[in-house]
């Protein structure tokens, strides 16, 4: 028989690979609580459609059950994980739906933490979605719930949300602060998680503001937290975001080494998303080494990669590098209407992608 306190602590200590060396020992999950626990795990290392797959077998073993008051607490608790999930993979729809359904059902079993939980993870559905104003609004009022509460890794994960926003909004100055207040909070909570993802947040807002040193050192410091954990994304999006920082530095071989990695890391969970952000920046390297049939090549998969998700940043900035490099090649009519159909969406998003080239 499984221990599964023994699991939940291995969770708790940031182990979720050695969650899944244990329970493979075992023949079976058709435990609900086992196939949470199991999902977490595959969740925290960033295997998110495995991570799918077990939520929705553990809430179908639940579902006898789930209007039962000891049962919600979990029900409501799966459907958020499954909405990180989906979100993560570019689903920002389905996460907005479970995340919806969950505040409604949390409000009706009077869990008021869950009804929060539900609220921030709608605004982070939202904020991926590109409706940045919603999600800010609805994300200061969950701020408000954890500064009344004292919950300080909860206050921490809200800076690093609206310090994405204030980035999307071009309004680095603001975001700046935020990432710095998120990253202040979660050493306050001891908290080295969130302290990575805040340092990722600051290097990544600190790129697109000029200052390339400051991200690749603030990249530096989330991949030194990064390396003693299980977490492939974190490493992934690190590795990601550095190549970005070394290719604005001109350091196009390192950078391109970088880009490999994450390839290799995002590949390896399956996150297409993501792989299409490396796929754009691989792309950028090329056309800055002159080789524009190979950046073309990049660009085409990060628009297949793109393609189907709610990823709208990076479907733009991969039109607008994709005419560009078009361009260069002498396809004039076909990268103008390319840029102009880009341009056009990208202010009907409220987005300053095409603002972007420096970067």
């Amino acid at each position: 028989m499984m221990n599964l306190e023994h699991l939940e602590n291995l969770l708790d200590n940031n182990k979720p690979a050695e969650v899944i060396r244990v329970m493979a020992q075992k023949n079976s999950y058709n435990d609900a609580q086992a196939c949470f626990i199991l999902a977490e795990a595959h969740r925290m290392l960033g295997n998110f459609e495995k991570a799918i797959s077990l939520y929705n077998k553990a809430i179908s073993l639940l579902r006898p059950q789930f209007r039962q008051q000891n049962y919600a607490e979990t029900i409501i608790d799966m459907n958020l994980a499954l909405a990180k999930c989906y979100r993560t993979l570019g689903d920002a729809k389905k996460a907005y739906e479970l995340a919806a359904m969950s505040q409604i059902y949390a409000k009706k079993s009077l869990l008021a933490d869950f009804e929060i939980q539900a609220k921030q993870e709608a605004a982070m559905a939202l904020r991926a979605s590109g409706k940045l104003d919603e999600a800010a609004q609805r994300l200061a009022e969950v701020l408000t719930y954890y500064k009344k509460e004292g919950d300080i890794a909860g206050q921490a994960f809200i800076h690093w949300a609206l310090g994405g926003i204030e980035r999307l909004k071009g309004r680095f100055e603001r975001g700046i602060k935020h990432f710095c207040q998120s990253i202040a909070l979660a050493k306050k909570a001891k908290d080295k998680m969130s302290e990575a993802y805040g340092y990722c947040g600051l290097a990544g807002i600190s790129r697109i503001a000029g200052d390339i040193e400051g991200c690749v050192s603030n990249y530096l410091k989330a991949e030194k937290i990064f390396a003693k954990t299980d977490d492939i994304f974190g490493k992934a999006y690190t590795n990601c975001g550095m190549a970005n920082g070394l290719r604005q530095l001109g350091r196009y071989e390192e950078a391109l080494k970088r880009y490999t990695a994450a390839d290799k890391l995002y590949g390896s969970i399956n996150d297409k998303v993501d792989l299409g952000f490396v796929k754009w920046g691989r792309a950028d390297v090329l056309r800055r080494q002159n080789k524009l049939p190979a950046a073309l090549a990049e660009l085409k998969a990060a628009k297949k990669l793109f393609s189907g998700s709610d990823e709208i940043r990076g479907q733009l900035l991969t039109e607008f590098a994709l005419a560009q490099v078009l361009y260069a090649m002498g396809s004039q009519k076909e990268a103008v209407k390319i840029y102009d159909n880009a341009l056009k969406r990208a202010r009907a998003e409220n987005l300053h992608t095409y603002l972007e080239v420096y970067t």
